[in-house]
């Protein structure tokens, strides 16, 4: 076996997920498909990178040791592809973009479609990772650009505000919030909850709030994918705590209603990021200026400075 590219974004994500289930979901593979993967990529290096208990792994000292070099590897191939597109005019070439799922499921796609369709040359190479993800793939080069939540350190990237939504609550059509023309988080404390995998932000934002009210989620299931959460709510297990954008606004016969949140913090903000313009392949400048002129706040001094690569004006 040789070592590639793949197998190496694969082992990075079952390091962020800790599971190898969850990290099969994201690249549309079995679980076995990823076990045989990190297995044979432990015979190859003759060390054990993972501890496979029943929750989940771990990464042993071998493992995030190769973390660093995977993620070395991947700045390495950027750099090439950043140098070798200054032969071209942008109008060829591929474009990685890192999101979270509230975008890729609540507002990316109409963007992306319309860019394909201005550029029908170049592929856009669009991979799902959680927000403190996606910002240290940035860092290391891994990613041409992001779109993620606002609420991390973006120290070191260039950003700009992209979208903006709301966390709502998602109750069954029968459960005692679902009169609720509004309600806090703090209420919500009362009730079991369909929460999303601790690697994502809002999870985290959950735990956090939660514990400066001294309280605790009542985690009665975990899931990786909203349509496994909504699909969970219409069951009755419990209520779920998403963004708007990737619940709408539905009628009774989705088996669900959605209860605004009264919290300020749950107000967020979706942000582009990338770490040096100017160092982006022609190609990927070509889609950050199509995304920025795709903001809902442009201004015309913004957007004339797109053209030039100066957006956000600092």
């Amino acid at each position: 076996m040789r070592i590639d590219l793949v197998t190496l974004k694969i082992f990075l994500t079952v390091i962020e997920e800790r599971n190898l289930a969850r990290a099969a979901e994201r690249h549309f593979i079995a679980t076995s498909a990823v076990s045989k993967r990190i297995s044979d990529l432990e015979d190859v290096l003759g060390v054990q990178l993972l501890e496979r208990r029943n929750m989940g792994v771990r990464p042993t000292p071998a493992g995030l040791e190769l973390v660093t070099h995977a993620k070395d590897m991947m700045l390495v191939m950027a750099r090439m592809r950043a140098q070798m597109s200054e032969f071209g005019d942008g109008s060829k070439g591929e474009v990685r973009v890192f999101a979270n799922s509230t975008a890729i499921v609540g507002f990316l796609g109409p963007t992306i479609r319309t860019f394909l369709e201005a550029y029908p040359q170049i592929d856009v190479h669009l991979e799902e990772w959680s927000t403190p993800f996606i910002v240290r793939a940035l860092r290391d080069g891994i990613a041409d650009l992001g779109v993620f939540w606002s609420g991390v350190s973006t120290a070191g990237l260039v950003v700009q505000p992209f979208r903006r939504s709301n966390l709502v609550a998602v109750v069954p059509l029968q459960h005692a919030l679902a009169d609720r023309s509004e309600v806090s988080f703090a209420e919500t404390l009362d009730y079991d909850l369909i929460a999303f995998h601790e690697g994502s932000l809002i999870f985290r934002m959950m735990q956090s709030y939660a514990a400066d009210l001294q309280r605790k989620l009542r985690i009665r299931l975990q899931v990786t994918s909203f349509d496994a959460m909504r699909t969970m709510v219409r069951s009755g297990i419990g209520l779920a705590v998403m963004s708007d954008v990737t619940v709408g606004t539905p009628d009774e016969s989705f088996g669900y209603k959605v209860v605004p949140f009264t919290d300020e913090w749950a107000r967020l903000e979706s942000l582009i990021g990338y770490r040096d313009f100017d160092a982006l392949p022609r190609s990927a400048q070509n889609f950050v200026r199509h995304l920025q002129r795709s903001y809902p706040g442009l201004t015309p001094e913004a957007e004339g400075a797109i053209e030039r690569g100066r957006y956000p004006l600092t």
